[in-house]
């Protein structure tokens, strides 16, 4: 019998073989530190291909400071990722796209609170008993009437 580390480990050298998808999460993931606060503040991943890290800024004067600070910023991912993942980057507008940095990943509702529905329950009796509307509309109301918190 394996342990789940060992066939997370086999799942993910089958389907990402040499981890590039698991290290572009990592940085992603551990962006602000990598690249500090001030670069954090100005880019933030957004995608890769192939060997081009693409990073998102708000408007173009960003993308002009930074064109100039490309191999800083490639130097710094690469070396937290311990080899070589990326050899190019490119700063493109955001143009509505989401960053992918850890303030998002992490916690994509922060902020947001929950309120309990005025009529929190009343459809219970009403639903196909055991349907998966049913199901789900109780967990909703368990939700509400245990935690309240997400």
């Amino acid at each position: 019998m394996k342990s789940l580390s060992e066939g997370l480990d086999s799942l993910f050298s089958r389907y990402d073989p040499d981890g590039r998808h698991y290290l572009f999460t990592k940085v992603c993931e551990n962006w602000r530190t990598i690249v500090g606060d001030e670069d954090a503040d100005l880019v933030s991943p957004v995608e890769r291909k192939k060997n081009t890290l693409i990073l998102g800024a708000h408007d173009s004067i960003v993308i002009q400071e930074l064109t100039f600070r490309k191999d800083d910023l490639l130097e710094k991912v690469n070396a937290y990722c311990g080899k070589v993942l990326f050899d190019n980057l490119k700063v493109e507008l955001l143009k509505g796209r989401v960053p992918l940095d850890a303030s998002l990943v992490q916690n994509p509702v922060a902020g947001l609170k929950p309120q309990r529905p005025a009529r929190l329950g009343s459809l219970l009796g009403t639903l196909p008993r055991g349907s998966a509307i049913a199901r789900c509309y109780a967990k909703y109301v368990e939700f509400f009437n245990t935690t309240g918190k997400l």
